[in-house]
């Protein structure tokens, strides 16, 4: 039953670009295609993230013919988080996609990813299930992503076969609550489940681009994953339950136990001195004094955890939960 203008759902679909200019053309054409044929309404907006070819200028002129384009321009290269955050900022859809410039999956998965998300999830992920094949036997480069794969999903217990891909689906409320920084789009299952949400992936053919090479990838991409795994387990545990381990819990009681045992071995040695045994040159009689100071200066670092805690969610009128849905 086709939808009333009223009930129709917006959805919004950003674009990464970075120097594809011989690939955007065809996506573009390719999702006014989908938009054309879709009962629901649609909005693309491709962020061109410094692109040092004629990127832009493709984007712009699509913008200026066909009203469902967007473009945005960044001023320099920031990286493939900051591009989908510039999106998601500016994005106003129910339903709020990515997907990339290249074409190497089929753009017609993009239905697929919009009825997962009509189901009920709250973020739909694809699988591209050859890719690795197309990597002209790549096997060490297949190896470490896998190895990488593994050990994210130990830390934070989602379940994911493709972190990578560049097509994913999530509801509003998902999308504007990520605020992505610095490489966290390679973690965006992860950092969902924060949330709550109801995630599913499902299986996407893979071909390799037509021009160019991918410009969000590189050899550094390991060295960084792994520097960003010590940062996703921080969030993973504090962002989920902030204060279940407030700074002036965790600092405050380990500070205090410290000073404890200072305290505990001071009154010992003073003891000792009272019995008239000599306990200035006594290794105990520093630690004492040491772990007296670590413990006073531990609870003064929880204080101080939690007036930033606080400003960090006051200032930005952020909450400590999401909410599904309100009926009054």
């Amino acid at each position: 039953m086709e939808r009333s203008k009223e009930e129709k759902k917006l959805v919004s679909i950003v674009i990464p670009c970075y120097n594809e200019e011989k690939n955007i053309d065809r996506t573009l054409e390719g999702l006014l295609q989908i938009a054309e044929e879709h009962p629901y309404d649609f909005e693309i907006i491709a962020v061109n993230d410094g692109s040092t070819d004629k990127t832009w200028d493709v984007i712009a002129k699509f913008a200026q013919e066909f009203s469902p384009i967007k473009g945005i321009n960044q001023m320099t290269n920031y990286g493939q988080s900051a591009a989908y955050q510039a999106g998601f900022d500016l994005a106003r859809g129910d339903y709020i996609m990515t997907v990339s410039a290249d074409l190497e999956i089929p753009l017609d998965n993009v239905k697929i990813v919009i009825k997962k998300l009509d189901e009920g999830y709250d973020f739909v992920n694809t699988n591209r299930v050859s890719r690795w094949k197309n990597e002209n036997g790549n096997n060490n480069r297949a190896q470490k992503s896998d190895m990488a794969n593994r050990i994210i999903t130990a830390i934070s217990g989602v379940k994911m076969e493709d972190r990578g891909s560049g097509m994913k689906g999530f509801t509003k409320i998902i999308a504007k609550n990520l605020n992505l920084y610095g490489e966290m789009h390679r973690f965006i299952p992860d950092y969902t489940s924060i949330f709550g949400a109801r995630m599913v992936e499902f299986e996407v053919q893979f071909r390799d681009r037509d021009f160019g090479t991918s410009a969000y990838n590189g050899n550094r991409r390991t060295i960084k994953v792994l520097l960003d795994l010590v940062t996703l387990a921080f969030m993973l545990y504090f962002a989920k339950k902030p204060f279940y381990a407030l700074p002036g819990r965790l600092f405050g009681a380990t500070g205090a136990i410290i000073t404890g045992f200072g305290i505990t071995i001071g009154f010992y040695l003073g003891i000792l001195k009272v019995l008239g045994q000599d306990i200035g040159g006594r290794p105990l009689l520093s630690a004492s004094i040491l772990m007296i100071f670590v413990g006073i200066q531990s609870m003064l670092t929880g204080v101080l955890g939690e007036l930033l805690m606080r400003i960090y969610f006051e200032s930005a009128g952020r909450k400590t939960y999401t909410t599904r849905e309100i009926i009054i």
